[in-house]
């Protein structure tokens, strides 16, 4: 990984993760990589997904429990000539945040983790509450038929990209060209960009 792009600050890695509704995990069998969209919640520095007890995902993981899971946080897209007079394509690029990790995924047995793991889901996409907490008997069924399965990290690897390593002149030439777009997510990359800038 470029050393300019390398976070490995765990604030900032939690906050990207934190942050993110849903990630995208990925596992193999037979060679072939299998990949899913999927909602997850981050309890301490372990991660928990749901889904059906019995569909693609869990047959993979039932052979081979290694998998990666991923999250972006998407910027501004930089138009090529946002930082270049020359006329080339290669210049456009998009800003992010992303956090890569490597682990093993164990499948959750007891209902008390089942029950933790799918509260901590629900106060981080429905924080307004409104719903029966999970010790409630009524949920006895459903968590019985609800897969609930971890990963737990080998490694994590966290990517910023925010033009840090650009000459001041090119930078400069970005930050101009995003103001005057002017859009919301310009100005939020705007902010991103100098913040990174700085090293804050």
């Amino acid at each position: 990984m470029n050393p300019h792009f390398e976070i490995t600050d765990t604030a900032l890695i939690h906050a990207v993760l934190d942050n993110a509704e849903y990630g995208t995990l990925a596992v193999c069998a037979n060679n072939r990589p299998y990949a899913v969209p999927l909602n997850f919640v981050r309890v301490g520095e372990v991660f928990y997904f749901h889904g059906a007890q019995k569909n693609k995902k869990m047959q993979i993981l039932a052979n081979n429990p290694y998998a990666s899971f991923s999250v972006v946080e998407n910027y501004a897209l930089i138009d090529s000539d946002f930082s270049s007079i020359k006329g080339l394509a290669c210049p456009a690029t998009q800003f992010f945040k992303s956090v890569s990790i490597d682990g093993v995924v164990e499948t959750v047995e007891s209902r008390a983790e089942k029950a933790q793991a799918l509260e901590a889901l629900m106060r981080k996409l429905q924080p307004k509450g409104g719903y029966k907490p999970f010790s409630d008997e009524a949920y006895d069924k459903a968590l019985k038929s609800t897969a609930v399965y971890k990963l737990v990290p080998e490694s994590v690897a966290c990517k910023f990209k925010f033009g840090q390593y650009l000459s001041e002149e090119r930078f400069e030439m970005i930050v101009q060209h995003l103001q005057a777009r002017g859009t919301k997510e310009d100005l939020r990359t705007v902010e991103e960009m100098k913040r990174q800038r700085m090293g804050d």
